[in-house]
């Protein structure tokens, strides 16, 4: 092994079992949960009928809410059930009002001592829950680990001889890394607020009840709460009552914040929503942004990171082409 090639074979072999674990960590994790839905479909499906759906506040604790659906074998006097949840009550509602008392849906048997698990059907029988199907990504993320750990033991890397520089496949791909991770960040604190609150200009105030506030503490694995306030409200558009649980277009609150919220907004009070006229459903008790989006320009620096790492890669990809070491973009020659 040469002398100047160690350095670029450790850094490959680092590089590529760090993407390697993660992939297959992944890849595990998407595989068992495919093998038993497909488990799943292969029991003998048993048909059902929907008696009647209904929309509960989740435990205190976890926020959001619960629908409840309950359903019958023909000709039998048990009633099965199975929850869905979300966070959002405009989900629920929407996915409610395609389970009608007397739709037919599909439940089957995980085991042979386990209760029906069901399966939500349309009216026809197509089944909405499906095989994952994003193993696209662990994959790329094996595959490129197990070429770089390759590069590291047959020292097959594509750097020049007798240097240490990183090759420029490396540079592209660390690049991108880079501009992914930050754009996730940016674009959840920044750009999607900032959307919601320009789309939100032209809705309607509507007269509003609060029916449900409470605060919910959520604890990380590493013991750190976080405060996020909870409303339910009622409102009326056309002769049609809709609820809402949405409070706004950046709804991240400090605790002291949070608690003041849902104080300001106790159960049968009267406030003010705003109603989008294109689809009644859906309702914000405010458009106000917040200061946590200034996080979000913290977060900047890691696409923009990513650009540069990602043109010097292809800088240096060009010149390897050629034959010429990179050079400044105002040398020529």
């Amino acid at each position: 092994m040469g002398r100047g090639r160690f350095p670029a074979r450790v850094a490959n072999l680092v590089f590529g079992g760090v993407f390697l674990s993660v992939g297959l960590l992944f890849l595990v994790f998407l595989v068992s949960a495919a093998v038993e839905t497909i488990h799943l479909r292969l029991q003998p499906p048993i048909e059902f009928r929907v008696v009647r759906t209904e929309i509960v506040p989740e435990d205190l604790g976890r926020p959001g809410f619960n629908l409840v659906i309950h359903f019958q074998r023909p000709g039998r006097s048990e009633t099965p059930w199975n929850e869905l949840h979300d966070i959002d009550y405009r989900e629920l509602f929407l996915i409610q009002q395609t389970l009608p008392p007397g739709t037919p849906v599909v439940g089957r048997r995980l085991t042979p001592d386990a209760p029906e698990r069901l399966d939500l059907c349309e009216n026809g029988g197509r089944v909405l829950v499906g095989v994952p199907g994003f193993l696209a990504v662990p994959l790329v993320f094996v595959v490129v680990g197990g070429l770089a750990i390759g590069y590291a033991f047959t020292g097959g890397e594509p750097i020049p001889k007798k240097t240490t520089k990183t090759p420029p496949w490396m540079l592209i791909l660390g690049g991108v890394i880079l501009l992914a991770v930050g754009m996730v960040p940016v674009t959840a604190l920044g750009l999607l607020p900032i959307r919601d609150s320009i789309r939100t200009r032209d809705w309607v105030p509507t007269p509003a009840t609060i029916e449900l506030s409470r605060t919910i503490v959520s604890r990380s694995s590493k013991g750190r709460r976080s405060y996020h306030p909870e409303i339910l409200y009622r409102y009326s558009w056309k002769g049609a009552t809709h609820r809402s649980s949405r409070i706004g277009v950046a709804e991240k609150r400090s605790e002291s914040g949070t608690r003041r919220f849902v104080a300001d907004h106790p159960v049968g009070a009267a406030t003010t929503c705003l109603v989008n006229p294109q689809d009644p459903t859906e309702a914000v008790l405010e458009r106000s942004l917040s200061w946590w989006m200034l996080l979000g320009l913290a977060f900047c620096a890691f696409p923009v990171l990513g650009l540069m790492v990602m043109r010097a890669g292809w800088r240096a990809r060009r010149a390897a082409r050629i034959g010429l070491s990179p050079r400044r973009p105002w040398r020529s020659g």
